[in-house]
């Protein structure tokens, strides 16, 4: 296996060199989508090793979905959808893959204008939501090996080794906002403790040692990620969801608007998925759950959503 995917690696790195000059040529004579689409199709085969007669396919079952599906043996490996070169994609791309219009089978999708290649997970079960897992970009200043290793993720080889699913789980796993929850949780806020009265004979209660580990010790991106912001501090309430006191920034949740009121594609889709946890690990009482459902559908159809493609957690 491990010669099989050094020759993918070889070969990926060939494609990036050979694809960043007929990307670049295309942008600059602004192809359509369906020259795009052309583009795209031959790098399946060239670079990521797929078969562009045999695994990939228009099939009847995602029309209207997605525009290819790909197939390893007549197995569904991921969900392809081909935007213009002049459309950057983004998450408002993805939403009609949310919910149970996709098939249930179909566990990973990329959306690519050629150049910004978007890697989501749509989840299992009925109420699924796209979560990214990576992008990356032919075109721009990131290393060729930074760009290899995370095309290899999608390359036939990669795919039959289960690399895409074990960089999501390290992902999953290891997420800033993910670590500075279990830190400022109470077993580990009175495990603390105990041990700074054990070793230092000194003593604090867990309000004021979770506000010590908030303000001076953990990084305010790394909070940020665990109350949904993904680094971005600079937000006020209309901004979130959930708003259970206007003056207090900790108890917003659910960043799903921009400065201008204008929602965000991205942050929707993860606000909805964090949603579909447990509402109480957010600190969202029951009773507020409809108005939150509420606010989150709004941000869909303020986004061109129809009632019929929204993630079934908010359909009435």
């Amino acid at each position: 296996m491990l010669k099989y995917a050094d020759s993918a690696r070889s070969r990926i790195q060939d494609g990036l060199k050979k694809y960043s000059r007929i990307v670049g040529q295309a942008r600059q004579r602004g192809m359509n989508e369906r020259d795009t689409a052309d583009i795209v199709k031959a790098m399946l085969g060239d670079m990521l090793g797929f078969d562009p007669f045999f695994d990939v396919n228009a099939e009847i079952s995602v029309r209207g979905i997605a525009d290819y599906a790909v197939l390893i043996e007549k197995r569904l490996q991921f969900l392809l959808n081909v935007k213009s070169l002049a459309i950057v994609p983004n998450a408002a791309h993805m939403l009609r893959m949310s919910g149970s219009a996709t098939p249930p089978y179909a566990e990973w999708a990329l959306l690519t204008n050629s150049d910004v290649w978007s890697c989501y997970r749509l989840g299992v079960g009925p109420d699924r939501h796209a979560e990214l897992v990576f992008r990356v970009s032919l075109l721009d200043n990131s290393s060729p090996e930074e760009k290899a290793q995370l095309f290899y993720l999608v390359c036939k080889e990669g795919v039959q080794e289960g690399a895409l699913q074990d960089y999501w789980e390290r992902v999953r796993i290891l997420n800033p906002g993910r670590l500075a929850s279990m830190l400022l949780s109470d077993d580990v806020l009175n495990l603390i403790r105990r041990e700074l009265q054990r070793t230092a004979n000194y003593r604090i209660d867990s309000q004021s040692l979770y506000a010590l580990l908030s303000r001076e010790v953990l990084r305010p991106d790394a909070l940020a990620a665990r109350n949904g912001q993904e680094g971005e501090l600079l937000r006020q309430p209309h901004c979130f969801a959930y708003v259970r006191d206007s003056r207090d920034p900790n108890t917003w949740r659910l960043l799903y608007r921009n400065l201008d009121a204008t929602p965000n594609a991205d942050l929707l889709t993860q606000a909805v998925a964090a949603l579909s946890g447990d509402p109480r690990a957010l600190g969202i009482p029951p009773d507020d759950l409809p108005l939150v459902k509420e606010r989150l559908r709004t941000a869909y159809f303020d986004l061109g959503v129809i009632p019929e493609e929204l993630p079934d957690l908010l359909r009435r």
